[in-house]
């Protein structure tokens, strides 16, 4: 009997619109079926990728020099082959705008949630009032929420041509940086950085410093080193660095021989940032 391939589908969390999340797709590359999978957050999207083979997934990894522990927590729980294979950063795609061409100062601003947690910081000064809608509210909803209130963030490609930008708070927003979870092999891979979770077989005061010691004879630079306690003395180790995937293969086997078990978290290449492209005025 002949297998079918399988047609890949992309799942991402439901907190960023598709607008956002159909860019990201593209700024990647990804090819596969143009079924997205919207789902509700975070755990969801991994314990759904642990399972379905045929389903890859984007997820926000924030600087990738330096990612947050939950996130590798998160990659070290699933599959062994599961790992971040490449990554991308989008300029920040939010925009306040007043709605329909009014001019009129705005009292209120309406957004969504994920999207009210990226600005926050930068609008506290502007003196609105905020209406959050959840996640997956559509564009026709949070449009309309916007006009009752009189302004709202939107995702650059939500944009009408009679809207009119507030400037002065969201230009200078970091971009948002995505990765793309497969189980695509790492052999032959282009690959510019890696995420390594290690974990000793016994471990002893300077148990660590034979790991480090198996990175430097590689001359191997760090991007970043946590610590994550799993009890009763024991720790896991996530380590970040530059390198080609024949390096990652070489400081795998080094750590082998001096008692470490590793895993690949991350082995990625860097995909070029995508530029928005602000609809006609």
């Amino acid at each position: 009997m002949t297998l079918l391939p399988l047609t890949r589908s992309l799942a991402h969390p439901s907190t960023d619109p598709p607008t956002l999340v159909a860019r990201v797709r593209e700024a990647l590359g990804w090819s596969g079926s143009d079924f997205l999978v919207g789902l509700e957050g975070y755990d969801e999207l991994m314990a759904t990728i642990d399972v379905a083979h045929d389903v890859e997934a984007l997820v926000r990894i924030g600087d990738p020099t330096s990612p947050p522990l939950r996130l590798l927590r998160g990659l070290n729980s699933l599959a062994p082959e599961l790992r971040l294979s490449s990554v991308t950063s989008l300029p920040s795609p939010w925009r306040w705008t007043r709605l329909g061409g009014s001019t009129a100062d705005a009292q209120g601003v309406a957004l969504r949630q994920q999207t009210y947690s990226d600005v926050l910081e930068a609008m506290r000064r502007a003196g609105v009032g905020f209406r959050v809608l959840p996640d997956d509210a559509t564009t026709d909803e949070l449009l309309a929420a916007g006009e009752e209130v009189g302004s709202a963030v939107v995702d650059v490609d939500e944009l009408r041509p009679d809207d009119v930008l507030i400037v002065g708070f969201l230009e200078q927003l970091r971009p948002l940086t995505f990765g793309l979870l497969t189980r695509a092999p790492l052999e032959h891979a282009a690959v510019d950085a890696a995420w390594l979770s290690m974990r000793p077989e016994r471990e002893t005061a300077g148990t660590l410093m034979v790991a480090l010691e198996q990175v430097s004879a590689l001359g191997i630079d760090l991007d970043f080193l946590h610590s994550d306690p799993l009890g009763a003395g024991h720790h896991d180790f996530h380590i970040g660095f530059r390198a080609d995937a024949a390096r990652v293969t070489a400081l795998q086997e080094a750590l082998s021989a001096v008692g470490f078990g590793s895993r690949v978290l991350a082995a990625f290449e860097q995909v070029e940032p995508v530029e928005p492209v602000e609809p006609a005025r």
